[in-house]
């Protein structure tokens, strides 16, 4: 097999010949060639971590157990398909390798709207992308132990620092521009220094319309990629679930009791349960309730961490163990 890391090299450096070119075709040429060359990174990090004799078992798709000749357990990769862009995450998770994954899902997200859809943005939307995406490619090559300077073109280098460089200059000043913004919930107010976007294309790059207007409710923030603008206050639900988004997983996937809950006031999920209040209109003492029958919670029950009142924590529990006793699946 032809080395991995050269063919994501080799990726990234025609990615951003296709970016630089003025023919609006290449764009896609260039999201996609950017995107194979961090998957290809990311495979070569796993290629590497795979113990000798194993067929390169963590980039395999599917996972062979066996015996070795000593009679222990070992794992061997099957076939030829090769680990996808969600078992990547998974696996670099389960080793332990800690990155931020947000720069590859845009590029994925951009590459899927280029190739099935007619691109109606500006350049200016792909410049964040790439940009994104030369931190990313500067982190894997530090996971791979390895200098981009050094493995990568100059030129192509250079230009992945110069419209990294924009970028943060860019985000510094809009971070600063919306760090005036009243908000009533300390969590918002904590999520939106990292995490507030555009409505329309998800940029990071939003700042204040008027400087001067810092009320939640009144507010409206201005993109600099779409350009759109757009009301403060109608962003904070999607900030909230962005900044929640491992905690309502586990709490949709495994139980108990999420951190936000929807306000009876308003009707907008976004009563952050730590804080007992809405953080969009401010409503306080919101009563939770059994997501089962809809009873209110007790004190003791929102101890349990659980969204269940005790008679269904205690239904549940007298099933799985009559399961147990009479051996039902």
């Amino acid at each position: 097999m032809e080395s991995l890391l050269t063919n994501a090299v080799q990726s990234i450096e025609i990615g951003v010949e296709d970016f630089r070119s003025s023919d609006p075709r290449r764009l896609i040429s260039a999201v996609r060639n950017v995107q194979a060359g961090v998957l290809l990174l990311c495979k070569e990090k796993l290629r590497a971590l795979s113990p000798a004799g194993s067929d390169e078992v963590l980039i395999k798709a599917r996972i062979t157990p066996l015996l070795d000749a000593a009679g222990a357990l070992a794992f061997k990769g099957q076939g030829d398909k090769t680990v996808d862009e969600q078992q990547i995450v998974e696996r670099f998770g389960q080793l332990g390798i800690k990155l931020d994954w947000a720069p590859l899902r845009k590029l994925t997200s951009h590459r899927n709207v280029l190739e099935h859809h007619r691109f109606a943005g500006r350049r200016d939307e792909l410049r964040e992308v790439v940009a994104q995406s030369a931190m990313m490619i500067r982190r894997l090559f530090d996971v791979l132990g390895l200098d981009p300077a050094e493995a990568l073109e100059s030129d192509t280098w250079e230009f992945l620092l110069s419209n990294e460089s924009v970028f943060q200059d860019e985000l510094a000043r809009c971070q600063a521009s919306t760090r005036t913004l009243r908000w009533r919930s300390p969590t918002m107010r904590h999520a939106a220094a990292t995490e507030l976007v555009c409505a329309v294309c998800k940029s990071a790059l939003v700042e204040l319309e008027d400087p001067a207007d810092t009320d939640q409710d009144t507010a409206r923030l201005r993109c600099r990629v779409c350009p759109m603008t757009f009301p403060a206050k109608g962003q904070i639900w999607p900030t909230l679930v962005s900044h929640f988004a491992r905690d309502l997983y586990v709490t949709a996937t495994q139980g108990g009791m999420p951190p936000l809950l929807k306000c009876d006031a308003c009707g907008e999920v976004a009563v952050v349960v730590d804080e007992g209040a809405c953080a969009v209109c401010g409503r306080d003492g919101h009563e939770l309730r059994c997501e089962v029958c809809n009873e209110v919670l007790t004190e003791e029950d929102r101890e349990q961490g659980d969204s269940r009142c005790l008679q269904h924590r205690d239904a549940e529990i007298a099933f799985f163990s009559r399961d147990r006793v009479t051996g039902h699946d």
